[in-house]
């Protein structure tokens, strides 16, 4: 039976009417779909210094005039961005040490502030006649600078970015008591091979990110409230009374060291990391996902006047066996120590 023309052109019209409620169902569903959470950046629970607001800086100049000028961008490109972060996880492959990058761990190819393309300049960085740089000013950015003297934050939420100071004395960067929530990123600090430094950076309530530190006497100090991360600390200096550590704590509260490249070859060589209490005690200190090379001891943990540290997790790092005694020190207590292997042939490392 052949239909006529009324009756297929109905039908036509029911058909199409049919596809366009289907196209339509599924643009809802797409519509609809959740997008996926965004990666999570946020300090540990355990504390919080709060978020730096922009501000002026020490010398009261607006902290947008102290934003140096970005170095050209290639063609074609829509803006500036930063170095990608180190990607987190452990590389299955070995001997990572030499080949830092391509292991996902941090060097000197995505820290400091050569990464980022910012061409540095020293307006506005006024130093004292003790080349002291004083940022007085709560909330002040210090962006793409050249720092030729040594840091002293002594307001709240200060952030010093793309820069790179230079300081041959005993504090590079020093945090003053009571100040919180600075945050140090995307910076080089040089302490030009001088056996004087004290503490890289020291010593409470700071935030490092993607930092490159080397030819300092020490790395980093920490008492409350630290968080080290993407960071790379190498090449510490020499000097005849030297005792270098790339890491050290004598007492502590609440402190991360997560994803970083800690290398200690000094010629005065004691700990990568090194976490005691003498002038204090300890809470919360982990250590997790590093590579950590050198020192007579890669972690090192004592009780030394004021009880053995507690709450001590060190976990998931990769260690290069070039330690002078051991892996680990623990003496007259217990951390937890656990998924730690050689970087050479990823064989299991033990505390006990």
């Amino acid at each position: 039976m052949i239909d006529s023309l009324p009756v297929r052109r109905r039908r036509l019209r029911v058909l199409a009417a049919v596809l366009l409620m289907g196209v339509g169902l599924v643009a809802c569903k797409k519509e609809a779909a959740p997008a996926p959470p965004a990666p999570s950046s946020e300090a540990p629970a355990e504390w919080s210094s709060g978020a730096p607001e922009p501000g002026e800086s020490s010398a009261g100049t607006p902290a947008s005039q102290l934003s140096s000028p970005a170095a050209p961008k290639p063609s074609g490109s829509s803006s500036a961005k930063p170095p990608a972060a180190p990607a987190p996880g452990v590389s299955n492959g070995t001997n990572c040490i030499k080949t830092l990058r391509a292991c996902g761990f941090p060097d000197a190819s995505n820290t400091g502030w050569q990464p980022t393309g910012v061409k540095l300049t020293t307006a506005g960085v006024n130093l004292t006649p003790d080349r002291e740089f004083q940022i007085n000013t709560p909330g002040a950015v210090i962006d793409g600078k050249d720092i030729q003297g040594c840091v002293s934050i002594k307001a709240n939420n200060v952030t010093i970015k793309r820069s790179r100071v230079r300081c041959d004395s005993y504090f590079p960067i020093r945090i003053y008591e009571g100040i919180k929530g600075a945050v140090i990123e995307d910076t080089e600090i040089d302490g030009m091979n001088s056996g004087e430094t004290n503490a890289a950076v020291g010593f409470e309530n700071y935030v490092l990110r993607r930092v490159n530190i080397h030819n300092a006497g020490e790395g980093p100090h920490m008492g409350a409230n630290v968080v080290v991360e993407n960071s790379y600390v190498h090449d510490l200096a020499n000097c005849p009374i030297c005792h270098n550590d790339a890491i050290q704590s004598s007492g502590a509260l609440n402190v991360v060291l997560r994803h970083n490249t800690f290398i200690n070859d000094a010629d005065g060589k004691n700990a990568v990391v090194r976490i005691a209490t003498e002038q204090g005690d300890s809470h919360n200190f982990l250590v997790e996902n590093n590579l950590l090379a050198g020192g007579n001891y890669a972690v090192q943990v004592r009780s030394q006047g004021n009880g053995f540290p507690e709450n001590v997790r060190v976990i998931n790092n990769r260690i290069v066996p070039t330690w002078r005694f051991g892996p680990f020190d623990v003496v007259d207590g217990k951390i937890e120590a656990t998924g730690n292997f050689r970087d050479d042939n990823l064989q299991p490392l033990s505390a006990d």
